[in-house]
């Protein structure tokens, strides 16, 4: 049995709310869970900011037995300051290819394997057009 760590919907049409759960992998979203570990509000409060509760206590237990967090549960807890950033893809170039080096998240730079320092992304030198008067005069 795998043990995700994901959101659960509740509230209604155009107002979510969502709890964050210890559930089965298997089980529907908002279905059966093992257990709930905090709530996470979407829509801005009075002070403009977005609300979160969660029992840090819990999510480092089930971190610890090898539960796995989704994707927007990773964030929330990135954000909480309870997980490290989640690793980055750079892109070369706009619908080139993609570089697969991981980029640091706060920084934008890229990292190098052999160690923790960022290495500074370098630019593609650009290739100079060759002169038509060199190809034409033969």
């Amino acid at each position: 049995m795998v043990v995700r760590l994901r959101l659960s919907r509740l509230g209604c049409r155009n107002k979510p709310f969502y709890r964050v759960m210890a559930a089965d992998s298997r089980s529907p979203r908002d279905g059966k869970h093992l257990e709930v570990l905090g709530y996470y509000n979407p829509l801005p409060g009075q002070d403009g900011g977005k609300r979160m509760g969660v029992n840090f206590d819990r999510v480092k237990y089930w971190l610890s037995v090898g539960a796995q967090p989704s994707e927007p549960v990773q964030r929330l807890l990135f954000r909480a300051g309870l997980l490290p950033p989640p690793p980055m893809v750079a892109m070369g170039r706009k619908g080139g290819p993609r570089d697969m080096r991981p980029v640091d998240p706060i920084t934008g730079r890229v990292m190098t394997q052999g160690s923790q320092e960022t290495v500074e992304l370098e630019e593609e030198p650009e290739v100079d057009e060759v002169e038509k008067d060199e190809s034409s005069s033969s």
